[in-house]
This record gives structure tokens, sequence and C-alpha cells, in this order.
């Protein structure tokens, strides 16, 4: 069984040496919300319409998973954006060297970011999108997503209001957001990616899955690719309950693959797991604040709870 990098890992990738390298190119107002032009992709990812350099729009995925922003080589190539050196972009499977530029200014709704350095992928490697908008835009605010809207808002983070003193995440590697949960009875570290379409869990939590719950269903010899183009191969997993704290959901599955990612970030030796959007838009909204280092949830069961009339 094959799965492609848009039906497994999705957008997931770092970019090393470099980080958070851009400047505000206009100081927005911190208490106006930002909302993106945004949409769905095949996929069920989130994508927002961006601005580079002026000209676009173009159909970049809004990933958590991403520490880093991602521009197609015919964007960059369109819009003449050179290379300036080569970098190492990490993806959920490998590594690889790519070529990174400056845009002079990105603009994404009420967002603006000039002299951002992106990272120039092959299209191939890129699905349908024109590009990635990484964690490095929006570092230090908060990302509220409204699947039932279809719209993701940037918002200023709540560190000193309503969300102060309740962090319930971490930033692993100063960008990737993480919370502690639990599949089933087995504690794991969860990564939120909105750019990965299935959820993607470590061996550590396969294995203690296998004991723990011997009779999960297993399908072995699925083959994953991901954004660097390399291959790895895993089982697709049924799993128990996954509770988050923030949500609880059942009837989830997840591939189990020794990928490089864990490795890189440290994730080897105890029970891990990617989650996509395959488990997030079960959601009826989410919210990400990297400031409070906050993680909320509202499922659509329980939004139709509080209003009766939306089962009409």
């Amino acid at each position: 069984m094959n799965v492609d990098r848009r039906a497994a890992i999705g957008g997931l990738v770092c970019a090393a040496p470099f980080m958070a390298t851009g400047a505000w190119a206009q100081a927005p107002d911190d208490s106006t919300p930002m909302v993106l032009d945004s949409w769905t992709d095949t996929y069920g990812r989130p994508t927002a319409s961006v601005m580079l350099d002026g000209k676009g729009p173009f159909a970049f995925l809004v990933d958590t998973g991403s520490t880093s922003t991602v521009v197609s080589e015919s964007i960059a190539r369109s819009l003449g954006i050179e290379p300036l050196g080569k970098l190492t972009v990490i993806g959920g499977t490998g590594t690889s060297v790519s070529p990174y530029g400056v845009v002079e200014r990105l603009e994404t709704g009420a967002v603006a970011r000039g002299k951002l350095r992106v990272a120039i992928l092959p299209d191939r490697h890129l699905a349908r999108g024109d590009g990635i908008l990484g964690a490095d835009v929006f570092a230090g605010r908060r990302l509220v997503f409204s699947i039932r809207d279809k719209v993701v808002r940037v918002e200023p983070s709540q560190r000193s209001g309503a969300g102060a003193g309740r962090s319930n995440m971490r930033l692993r590697q100063g960008m990737l957001a993480e919370i502690d949960g639990r599949v089933g009875r087995v504690a794991t570290k969860l990564i939120l990616d909105t750019g990965a379409d299935f959820c993607l869990g470590n061996p550590a939590l396969g294995r203690t899955l296998q004991a723990v719950y011997p009779r999960l269903d297993r399908i072995p010899r699925v083959r994953i690719t991901g954004i660097t183009g390399h291959k790895v191969v895993g089982e697709l997993a049924s799993l128990p309950r996954i509770d988050a704290r923030a949500f609880t959901v059942e009837d989830s599955s997840a591939v189990i693959a020794n990928a490089q990612i864990f490795k890189l970030w440290e994730l080897e030796d105890e029970p891990a797991m990617i989650v996509g959007v395959d488990l997030l838009s079960r959601l009826e909204s989410f919210s990400i604040d990297y400031g409070a280092r906050l993680f909320d949830a509202t499922l659509l069961s329980q939004l139709i709870a509080r209003n009766p009339a939306l089962l009409g």
C-alpha cells in the first residue's frame, strides 16, 4: 500500500540552519485579529491566499509542523527569487539539501513579513500548492482554526490575558507545538501538525500499543513519501481512544514508522505521534497560542450539544 506525502505527512518540514529570520514589515495593531483568506485543499489541510512581493495570490499550506516557510521552484523562478545558498530541509522521512532565497515582502490577510528567508523546493514535493506558511510567520502569535467556517485567524497571544498561566503546550525546537496526551492507556507526546493528512506514530508508540492492545487492526507494508522525496515503510494501525486533554477522539488510525523526524526531534525513546488533519478536522475549532504556549479545542459534538438547531 502506498501513501504519498499528501496522504501521510503533508507539509511536515523544518529547515536548518535558519529558524525565524524575517522581521515584521509593518508592526500590526496587537488588538486586531488578522483573518487569513483561507480555505482547505483537496486533502482537508488549511490553505491561505498569499501575496509575494506584491504578486499573487498564491495558495500556501498553513503548516504548524513546519518551522520555516517554503516556496516552490516555479514560483521562486517567476518572482526572480535568487538562490543565496544551501540549507538542509528536514522532512518526515529524510533530509535533503535545498537552495534558499529571500522574499522582500510576504502578505497573507493582515499579516506581513519583510526580508523573509524561504526554502525553495521542487514543485513535485509540494503537491498542488505553491508553498508552505511555517511557524516562523506566526511566532509569538495565536492561530485559531475554524474547521466549520474554513477560516484561520491570527490573533495576539493571550499570554497576558485570559490564557495567562494556563500553559499546556511546549514548543519543541522553539516552534513545534507539542502537548501531552494519551493513546488509550499509553502516555504519548503529541505534535500538532496542520500540514499532515494522517497521524504518524514512532516505533516506541507502535511497540507499546502492540503490548497493551495486541488485537488492534494493522495493515503492514505501508509506504510513505515525505516532502524531501525520501520513502519509509511502516504499518497502518487502528488506535484506541486518543485523549489530547483539550479533546478526545475515537476510531482513528496512524501510520507507525521509523521516520527520521523522530530522531531529529529527539523523540525516539518514548511514545510520540504527529497529529494530522484527519484527527484535527473532527474539531469545530482549535487554537495554538505560541506566545502563551496554550492549545485549546472544541469538538463538533460539543458545538451541537450547545446548539441543537445545527442538527436541523
